[in-house]
């Protein structure tokens, strides 16, 4: 068991002074590496050519199209490829991002912790400005950008974007038009007037790589971790197998009000336990997480028993890398239209082919001729979730999106939050699933969320698929919550659930508390 530090393999530059030490921690299972407190730039040539690009507009005005996708080339800081028991302790050190790249990268590992590390940007992946009226009646105004986040007449402003007032609140606000007359300004026509001083975020572009990712990596434990920003998510899991998240903070940087870019955190496919403890969400573009496994459709038949399978998701799947079952895997034959499941399949063999990006499986008994409209789910990649003690506000979506088996929400904070605090809800039509089953909500207190849109300001449980039918949900218990949102209809929304409880939750809503629709065996107690 090694005691190293990374001054040891001081290098030009902090890029290869972690290289070095990666390497070490490689061949060196178990070894605890040491980072001393300060500011680690971390960079390469196509990291800042990739970030010009976007704020340029060559990758258009919708950047996602280009950049994510199997084939995009980038960049990985530090690479926990292969390692086993390695120990990064690196508290009070900044990794500063310069350029659009995955800062930390582990893939392959097992038993990796890391703690302490703080992700931030030296330009930032969104610009920020101050808002002045020019005519209120006309409902133009100017903005003037900082002048460390210029931009430029083709720079993607209109993705994603927050007003917020003088008070520290976000304004119901839309652009109309937007043009940029110099480097730090653009005039702009909004849906109504905001008040001078008030300041505009805007990022330029959607997914990209995350700022960490964990892929097919078990026992993976992140400590006190710190995201301040990311061009894309926070962390992305997929394919991996017990990861406990204790106090991670997804949260804009000191004096700033925007985090990662869409989602804080985004699990796939995953196994074995899902633990968040006490961590903090603030500003991000999106969810706080999203944990689900992939709908996939049959797009060839070899056989009664052999078929090709591939993940229909409009944006493919989130580490941008082929998902396939396993052998033994179990699968279920789920109808696109209600969700509703026909067949349970064990699979015997897989092929996985990521150049045609899809798989081949044989499985134990014959599927149906007529597979148009159904998808398979594999039920056996879906982890126990457990999300604890940890806090959320000011954020695009909804908190914790949940398609999974299993899962405990308790004794959470969610405040000011877009959508509903909580969904579970398998999603047909972004081909995410499954529809959830043994899950508690208990004990969370929920205010003014749900602002934006949804059916319940707290909690909402549905199968959404175009037509939806029977209980494909299973086993709800949401109890003992607080949800306190005046300026909404509902609390509580759920549909399509067999074995529903909603008990002793405090309620203050505008209109009729909790709404329940085509469940069975309810125990709705006040």
């Amino acid at each position: 068991m090694a005691e190293i530090c990374l001054n040891d393999f001081r290098a030009a530059d902090a890029c290869e002074t972690f290289a070095r030490a990666m390497a070490y921690c490689r061949e060196h299972p178990g070894t605890t590496l040491t980072v001393p407190p300060g500011i680690y730039r971390i960079t390469s040539p196509l990291a800042r050519e990739t970030m010009e690009h976007v704020l340029s507009g060559d990758f258009g005005p919708n950047p996602q199209r280009t950049m994510f996708n199997p084939q995009f080339a980038y960049t990985r800081g530090i690479d926990f490829f292969g390692q086993r028991g390695t120990v990064l302790d690196a508290r009070g050190a900044t990794l500063l991002v310069d350029g659009f790249m995955e800062p930390l990268s582990l893939r392959y590992c097992e038993n990796v912790t890391i703690r302490g590390l703080t992700i931030d940007h030296l330009r930032k992946p969104y610009s920020r400005g101050t808002v002045r009226m020019t005519d209120p009646s006309e409902v133009t105004a100017e903005i003037a950008f900082d002048a460390d986040t210029p931009v430029c007449e083709k720079t993607p402003l209109t993705l994603r974007y927050i007003f917020v007032g003088p008070d520290g609140r976000r304004l119901p606000v839309g652009i109309r038009a937007i043009r940029v007359t110099d480097p730090t300004h653009a005039a702009v026509t909004l849906t109504e007037p905001v008040p001078d001083g008030t300041r505009f975020y805007t990022i330029h572009t959607y997914h990209f790589r995350p700022a960490i990712l964990i892929e097919r990596a078990k026992g993976i434990r992140l400590e006190d971790v710190s995201i301040h920003s990311q061009p894309g998510m926070g962390i992305v899991g997929n394919r991996s197998e017990n990861v406990t998240l204790t106090r991670l903070r997804v949260v804009p940087g000191v004096g700033e009000l925007w985090s990662s870019n869409t989602d804080a955190t985004h699990f796939t496919s995953m196994k074995g336990r899902l633990r968040f403890e006490n961590c903090d969400f603030e500003g991000q573009g999106d969810d706080f997480t999203n944990v689900h496994g992939y709908y996939q459709a049959v797009v060839r038949r070899e056989s009664d028993t052999v078929v090709y399978l591939q993940e229909k998701t409009p944006d493919g799947t989130h580490a941008q890398s082929l998902d396939y079952p396993d052998p033994g895997d179990l699968l279920e034959l789920t109808s696109h239209d209600t969700l509703r499941v026909r067949d349970t399949f064990r699979v015997l063999d897989c092929e996985p082919l990521p150049d045609e990006w899809m798989c081949r499986v044989t499985l134990d008994h014959a599927v149906p001729a007529d597979t148009d409209g159904w998808m398979f789910a594999d039920v056996t990649r879906l982890p126990e979730l457990e999300v604890i003690g940890c806090h959320a506000s000011s954020h695009f979506a909804r908190s914790i999106l949940i398609k999974t088996r299993s899962a405990r929400i308790e004794g959470n904070t969610f405040r000011d939050v877009q959508g509903p605090a909580i969904v579970a809800a398998a999603e047909s039509w972004w081909y995410e699933g499954v529809c959830p089953a043994n899950v508690v909500i208990r004990g969370n207190r929920i205010v003014n969320c749900g602002w934006a849109w949804g059916e319940a300001a707290g909690i909402v449980v549905k199968a959404d698929a175009d037509h939806p039918e029977g209980q494909s949900i299973r086993n709800i218990v949401i109890e003992d919550n607080e949800i306190d949102a005046p300026g909404q209809q509902h609390a509580i929304f759920c549909r399509n659930v067999d074995g529903l409880t909603v008990a002793r939750n405090r309620v203050n809503v505008a209109g009729e508390p909790v709404v329940i629709e085509d469940c069975t065996n309810v125990e709705n107690m006040p």
